[in-house]
């Protein structure tokens, strides 16, 4: 049952590959950049949610023994009104092969195909992989307009395992999972967290919407995406992500990884490049 993987250089496209290929089903990687970006070993093509010529590449991709995709992870586009592309991408795969994969929401339901939607909570990823890596290691910083609202910050291993369980199980989930980290935390207790691992200080700056805006633009965020972060943080802020559940332990069969093992895995990120 071969599974595409859009988003394939993401957090979790990634992750997920990985769990596909420990357990040998196969899978492809699908991305803007295509072969050039995915790990070693990884198969993979490339595509573009902008560019429709690009759609027909994983549906020619030649697996092993003439398989056909017969699931597909869809990760939304940071692009405005992400929910047209991907309708209509969903509509052009099944007439390639058929239903048997992930959905936009209502589209989902309108066409009736089996799904599974994960909904996660924060990335622990996102302090170690992106830009703000690059702060706390130079600045020991944190910067956000999350204010005291409490996250529970999940890692990307839970949501591709949960993934992982979703594509695989003979039996369709059909329903919708919210991915959550173990705890609720504040960044201000992050940053807490991040310094006991460091054994350096790491400092939570607490920014209001328009501060946090202007300065994701500056740095060159894209409008759309500094709007998006902004609004998200703001919401954060008055208590919108504060909420958990057990739905990580109850799908794998396991807890979801806590920020400390997350830290203490991932102090190298943070470190200065000169000691």
């Amino acid at each position: 049952m071969p599974v595409l993987l859009t988003g394939g250089t993401g957090k979790t496209s990634v992750r997920l590959a990985r769990f596909l290929q420990n357990e040998n089903i196969p899978f492809l990687l699908a991305s803007r950049r295509g072969p050039s970006a995915a790990p070693s070993g990884m198969p993979a093509i490339k595509f573009d949610w902008l560019d429709q010529s690009t759609w027909k590449e994983p549906f020619q991709y030649r697996f092993s023994g003439g398989m056909t995709i017969s699931a597909i992870y869809l990760m939304e586009p940071l692009v405005d009104e992400p929910w047209k592309p991907m309708n209509e991408f969903i509509d052009y795969a099944r007439k390639e092969h058929g239903p048997g994969m992930g959905m936009v929401w209502q589209h989902f339901l309108d066409t009736g195909v089996d799904y599974c939607v994960l909904r996660p909570s924060w990335f622990m990823e996102n302090l170690s992989d992106e830009a703000p890596s690059i702060v706390i290691r130079d600045h020991s910083k944190i910067f956000s307009a999350c204010g005291d609202g409490r996250i529970p910050f999940v890692s990307a291993i839970d949501i591709a395992a949960v993934a992982f369980r979703a594509i695989t199980d003979p039996q369709s989930h059909n329903c919708d999972y919210r991915v959550l980290g173990p705890e609720l935390l504040t960044y201000d207790e992050v940053a807490e967290r991040l310094s006991a691992a460091l054994g350096r200080p790491i400092e939570h700056v607490k920014l209001s919407g328009d501060q946090r805006y202007e300065a994701l633009v500056s740095f060159g965020v894209s409008d759309y995406y500094a709007r998006l972060l902004t609004r998200l943080e703001t919401a954060a802020s008055t208590g919108f992500e504060t909420r958990m559940n057990d739905d990580v332990k109850r799908v794998t069969g396991r807890a979801p990884r806590s920020l400390d093992l997350f830290a203490h895995e991932n102090r190298e990120a943070w470190n200065s490049v000169s000691k």
